[in-house]
């Protein structure tokens, strides 16, 4: 099974790649730095024929969300926290499905379900060192995105990273706003709940101890008296007198 080579057997210095002094008189231009020496070789594939040059023990071809690019090891060298730099010293197909989404073993292409979009900014910046957040990218997501790719959000130019800072800013105030909201909603469900609560409570104390209060007192004498009024009535209503009464005027009628 083909998978990638560690890189104790390759040679990631700044010495392997190709040189640009050879055009130019020695004494004349300084050597060039590194990133303009190994940057320029990460591109976009266009074609299907560019992907059959690819040497996999010096350049890594991935593909996210359908676009191909390829960059080569040493590129990465510099980003050794990178979800990308770490697939170099994968010894196993296991290991490499851990970083990446899904990995051909006969193209030797990996595969990246992410947005190509966001990751065409975050492959300029390993490409040409900077790191640009643009005015119709939201910055959550790009923020996502960064640390999905491995790389810190301090790496974004001055200007975009105050963008950055300051949408997060707002966002946290808009959380904080609604959180605020619905803890405000919550409270007056429960003040509501509570409100019943105590009457309700309040009423059975009412009814079952007289010695809870004034109203319970009350609640009692009007239930005694009640209870004495029926009493009394049905006592009169038996008296001889009255049943005497009550047979005449059924007898007259």
């Amino acid at each position: 099974m083909p998978v990638l080579s560690g890189g104790s057997d390759l040679d990631y210095s700044y010495n392997s790649c190709s040189s640009l002094t050879h055009l130019f008189p020695i004494s004349a231009v300084e050597a060039p730095p590194a990133k303009g020496v190994h940057y320029q070789r990460a591109r976009r594939i266009y074609h299907p024929d560019q992907a059959q040059k690819v040497d996999p023990k010096k350049e890594v071809m991935i593909n996210v969300g359908g676009v191909k690019y390829l960059l080569p090891w040493t590129t990465l060298d510099d980003f050794p926290a990178s979800r990308l730099s770490k697939l170099k010293f994968c010894s196993s197909y296991e290991e490499i499905v851990q970083l990446c989404d899904d990995y051909d073993e006969d193209t030797q292409e990996f595969f990246f379900d992410r947005n190509p979009g966001a990751f065409g900014m975050i492959f300029s910046f390993l490409a040409a060192g900077k790191l640009m957040l643009f005015r119709d990218t939201c910055a959550l997501s790009f923020l996502e995105e960064l640390r999905y790719w491995g790389i810190e959000e301090s790496n974004l130019e001055n200007c975009c990273f105050r963008k950055l800072f300051q949408k997060l800013e707002e966002f946290a105030e808009a959380r904080k706003e609604e959180e605020m909201q619905e803890a405000a909603d919550t409270t007056g469900v429960l003040e509501e709940e509570t409100r019943f609560g105590q009457f309700m409570s309040k009423l059975r104390d009412m009814v079952e101890n007289p010695q809870s209060g004034l109203p319970g007192k009350v609640f009692a004498c009007l239930s005694i008296l009640f209870v004495a009024t029926t009493a009394i009535s049905l006592c009169v209503s038996t008296m001889p007198d009255l049943r005497a009464e009550e047979d005449r005027e059924l007898g007259a009628g």
